[in-house]
């Protein structure tokens, strides 16, 4: 059975993560008739690429890779594809991986709203504790070094835009007295005030070239794949059935279409400029049944069999193969703990990634920090067993004679009672001075033999 690796569940998705969710569109379109065939098992690793698929033994990472694998191993089905086709979906793959994770970077993770009201409690609801102070963080981190050369970190995008467009439009639609009011507010105030703001000073301020940047980034993304999709093709590529490529457009299209986010700017754009993306990605969701809800996934952490399992899924009419999240063990709940404090140390620290949002690099000392702590011990066992052995280290065997209190120097061998007989001589010497002086010589216990008689003379 195909086990395919996610980040859970989110927005009514089957992943938070794009590449996961493009990977469960992939493999719902070629065994949608056969769940038995492969399983969903949501997962919080942090430290490998998501998603990975598990076949055979052989462990697949990322998206491009997962889609070669099941296209040349499992269905090994000739592509009907026209090398027209062939060239358009390399050219559309490149262009989507290059363009889209800057655009939600920004949507989910930059914007300090979205992040804080939506993209953070999404990750509470499908995460441990100890995982919600580590993969969150780690990801906007990533997010942030991705967009840095935008300079438009942690900026709130439609208050911003509703300044500018306030500014822009005057007093419409207001009460006249209010308006007569403000306008001479305007006139006794314009003598110790600045001059008014005119378009070119609005866009030379950083937070509105800010927006216009962000809208021009946006359109680029857009644009090219309004004009591939065209209004009569149902898919990217006009065929008939969703390719490689639909997947993987479904897999960002989907992020910034159905989250519920404050600063909702990209899917407003979408659903204004760009229809024909909108029902593709509606399609696709529609089509493939990826319609997911959070807590049933979640709930199918509490069954035991495997017909537990399948009886939930029926019972939730669930249509994906989902399998209860992978729980790590106390080991290895540990060690992430563990590395993770160490990683807040400056040497350590390794920067995030810009590449890919999910793709967080493992540090020297993360790779090696399990063979570190298993070759402290191991050494310590060693060595105390070395020491034990040769006489260096003396453990505390039980006597048949067992001493309390002050311990004499008869006690300490060889080397004892001869310190015991020169403190002796001492004591003698000492007498013979003063004679008259009462010295206890005998330190030694005196034997007495006591007979008690009762009343019967026993």
């Amino acid at each position: 059975m195909l086990q395919l690796f996610v980040l859970g569940p989110a927005f009514g998705l089957p992943s938070i993560d794009a590449e996961c969710n493009a990977a469960v569109a992939l493999l719902q379109s070629h065994f949608s008739d056969n769940q038995d065939a492969w399983e969903i098992i949501p997962t919080h690793e942090h430290e490998t690429t998501l998603p990975y698929l598990r076949n055979n033994g052989t462990t697949i990472h990322g998206y491009s890779a997962i889609a070669q694998h099941v296209s040349d191993v499992i269905t090994t089905t000739p592509s009907k594809l026209t090398a027209t086709q062939v060239a358009d979906s390399t050219a559309l793959t490149s262009f989507i991986t290059t363009h889209a994770p800057t655009l939600l970077s920004i949507s989910l993770y930059v914007s300090s709203e979205n992040y804080r009201l939506s993209t953070r409690p999404a990750f509470t609801a499908l995460l441990p504790w100890h995982a919600n102070y580590i993969l969150p963080p780690r990801r906007r981190a990533a997010a942030r070094a991705m967009t840095d050369h935008l300079n438009i970190s942690s900026i709130d995008v439609d208050s911003v835009h509703e300044d500018s467009s306030s500014s822009l439009g005057g007093g419409v639609g207001k009460d006249p007295n209010q308006q007569g009011f403000e306008a001479q507010a305007k006139d006794r105030a314009s003598l110790l005030l600045p001059r008014k703001d005119t378009i070119r000073s609005l866009l030379q301020r950083p937070e509105h070239a800010a927006i216009f940047r962000l809208h021009a980034v946006a359109e680029e993304f857009f644009a090219p794949l309004r004009d591939m999709m065209g209004e009569e093709n149902e898919f990217l590529l006009g065929t008939e059935e969703p390719t490689e490529v639909d997947c993987l457009a479904y897999g960002f299209l989907s992020l910034m279409l159905y989250p519920d986010l404050p600063q909702a700017w990209l899917a407003k754009t979408m659903k204004e400029k760009h229809g024909n993306l909108v029902r593709f990605v509606e399609r696709m969701h529609k089509k493939l049944q990826l319609a997911t809800k959070v807590e049933d996934v979640m709930d199918l952490a509490h069954c035991v069999t495997q017909e537990n399992v399948s009886g939930r899924r029926k019972a939730r009419s669930m249509s994906l193969p989902w399998s209860p999240p992978a729980k790590p063990t106390i080991l290895e709940t540990v060690r992430r703990i563990s590395t993770e404090l160490v990683e807040q140390i400056p040497y350590f620290k390794s920067p995030p990634t810009v590449v890919h949002l999910h793709s967080i690099r493992r540090s020297l000392w993360k790779e090696h920090l399990p063979t570190i702590i298993l070759g402290t011990i191991a050494s310590v066992a060693l060595g105390s067993y070395y020491a034990i052995q040769t006489g260096l280290l003396v453990w505390p065997h039980g006597e048949h004679t067992q001493i309390f209190g002050r311990k004499r120097f008869a006690d300490y061998g060889h080397l004892g009672a001869a310190l015991s007989g020169i403190g002796l001589l001492g004591q003698q010497v000492a007498f013979e001075r003063t004679p008259h002086q009462q010295t206890e010589l005998d330190v030694s216990p005196v034997e007495v033999d006591v007979t008690v008689r009762g009343e019967g003379g026993v």
